[in-house]
């Protein structure tokens, strides 16, 4: 009998915690490989037998925010919710402008620095996260949190200055890779930090939040095509080669759905099983990248990769102690600040953990 009100209950916590390992490391691994094959990998020649590569991150971000905006709108309109927004407009707005500005740059830099170092380098905003946090939140941080802020940049410093860290036989572009990767860091800081200030007070679905922030980038970046002409290049590149619009395509599903898995394992087992998960899947996205592209990694710079990741775990962990001691946060928003729901989720990626969230971003 017990068993039979089990099974009506629905899944068990183990099998609901592997379908967020599952979803998460399957979405976001993927999500990672589309990444680098369309942004390095040539899709056809050209007549004199030239590669030819896409080159455009607005479009790229622009078709990643439509189809997230898109899904929202029908998630929504399944549970039979309200479209209309919860906070005024231009909060929204100040948000998806920050969020258009990071993963552009995210995505440009991976013409001249390869996948590994864009990945550490998204591991090293913690530093930017806390300075940030603290000169226009007034978040108070302890010295371990700088010693393991310090002890991240350095591991992705070592990493940078000891080995080929660029997406092509050139280096000489390398530098405007890493001031990209610099840029997408302090932007991405600044959006997790607008949401908490902007979203003050509003209590908010986290599809709410998703219609709006995707809806208003890929609106800056609509205008942005039509400004600098390139939206009908963009198009065409897309109509003469089917594969870039199959990579496009499942680059943006792989985003969004895997924007929502992080909704629902942050709900379900907290910001710190979260982390957990994804420095584990950032650790993965490397080994991977190195294989299939065929990375040459110096034992330096794995000693920097290693550095970084064991910090992060070594952070979730100590994380955990002060959850379980009772100084930490509740298991549903493990490290939120006391707003809505919706809000909480993106807010963990930067105080409890210094990783990207797909890109919502991503933010994806």
């Amino acid at each position: 009998m017990a068993q039979e009100n089990e099974n009506a209950a629905g899944p068990s916590y183990g099998t609901k915690l592997a379908m967020s390992v599952a979803g998460i490391m399957g979405f976001f691994i993927y999500y990672g490989v589309l990444q680098e094959t369309i942004m390095n990998e040539p899709y056809g020649k050209t007549d004199s037998g030239e590669d030819v590569y896409f080159t455009d991150s607005t479009f790229l971000v622009f078709s990643n925010r439509l189809f997230a905006a898109i899904i929202a709108v029908i998630i929504v309109k399944y549970r039979g919710e309200s479209l209309k927004n919860v906070a005024p407009l231009q909060k929204y707005l100040g948000v998806s402008l920050s969020n258009f500005c990071a993963t552009w740059c995210q995505y440009e830099a991976l013409k001249y620095v390869n996948f590994p170092t864009q990945t550490l380098g998204k591991c090293g905003k913690m530093m930017p996260v806390m300075l940030v946090g603290t000169f226009i939140s007034g978040n108070k941080y302890t010295l371990k949190d700088y010693l393991i802020a310090f002890s991240v940049t350095a591991g992705c410093m070592i990493f940078f200055l000891s080995g080929k860290i660029s997406s092509s036989d050139d280096d000489g572009s390398t530098p405007y890779g890493l001031i990209l990767m610099a840029a997408y860091m302090f932007f991405d800081s600044f959006t997790s930090t607008f949401q908490e200030k902007m979203f003050k007070g509003y209590t908010m679905t986290t599809y709410d939040q998703m219609i709006y922030v995707n809806s208003f980038s890929a609106l800056i970046c609509l205008f942005t095509l039509m400004l600098n002409g390139r939206l009908f290049p963009a198009m065409e590149f897309a109509m003469t080669h089917q594969k870039f619009v199959y990579d496009s395509t499942f680059l943006s599903i792989c985003a969004s759905l895997g924007q929502l898995v992080i909704y629902y394992t942050i709900k379900e087992f907290g910001a710190l099983i979260f982390s957990t998960i994804m420095v584990t899947r950032q650790v993965f996205s490397i080994l991977l990248s190195t294989v299939l592209f065929s990375h040459q990694l110096s034992n330096a710079q794995w000693f920097g990769a290693f550095l970084v990741f064991g910090t992060l775990y070594y952070k979730t962990a100590e994380d955990q102690k002060k959850r379980k001691s009772g100084h930490g946060h509740s298991h549903g928003h493990g490290g939120s600040s006391s707003h809505s729901h919706s809000h909480s989720a993106p807010q963990q990626s930067t105080q409890s953990s210094p990783i990207e969230i797909g890109d919502n971003k991503e933010r994806n």
